[in-house]
């Protein structure tokens, strides 16, 4: 790899994030909507219409997240938005003098096959560190998994938690289901009945 850059995706830009997904790899059906619309929804769109669902976001001007690129050749992804963006994550909980609105979420990374295991994935989250930063989040929220032993490429598209804790993350609390993510990460957090669940951390910015 000779020169990473990380660019936010735009309309100039969908044919790269187009590119990356519509090549090999686990992306293909998702195209980053599955956090984003109601399961049903999801469902019913099938490949082709979270493809549509995700260009007309872009091509909208709403943010969704960085392409990152080796060369101009699209390489990786993180999907980034602030977190009302995100339906399955949607909450009204009170986040104090936070705001809902500047509670950002990381949900996914898409590294090309090929280009794993470079530290891809990291350069991305620094990225979106500042990109959310720079765009008034004060928290940065992501739900990684734990990693016990070899996981396959596909479940781990939240990344993993020793990814975060070496960028500054620290885990807030737990949940077994994406509903209850609001639950894990308000400041009234109930302790969860059925562990381990799935991590909740957080980036002060």
């Amino acid at each position: 790899m000779n020169s990473l850059e990380i660019r936010p995706v735009n309309s100039e830009r969908w044919p790269d994030l187009a590119r990356l997904f519509d090549g090999p790899g686990d992306a293909a059906g998702c195209w980053c909507m599955w956090f984003r619309i109601p399961v049903k929804t999801y469902s019913a769109n099938g490949k082709a219409g979270n493809r549509a669902a995700m260009q007309r976001l872009v091509e909208g001007g709403d943010e969704t997240g960085l392409i990152a690129y080796d060369d101009e050749r699209p390489v990786g992804w993180v999907s980034l938005a602030p977190r009302r963006e995100f339906r399955r994550i949607e909450t009204k909980a009170d986040q104090g003098e936070i705001g809902e609105e500047r509670v950002w979420s990381v949900v996914c990374f898409f590294i090309a096959p090929g280009q794993r295991k470079q530290g891809i994935a990291s350069a991305l989250l620094s990225s979106a560190v500042e990109f959310a930063r720079d765009h008034g989040a004060r928290v940065l929220e992501a739900y990684p998994i734990d990693r016990f032993g070899k996981i396959a490429n596909g479940e781990a598209y939240t990344g993993v938690v020793s990814m975060y804790a070496r960028a500054g993350f620290r885990e807030v609390g737990r949940f077994d289901r994406w509903a209850a993510v609001p639950d894990a990460s308000s400041p009234q957090a109930k302790p969860l009945t059925r562990p381990p669940g799935r991590p909740v951390m957080r980036l002060e910015l």
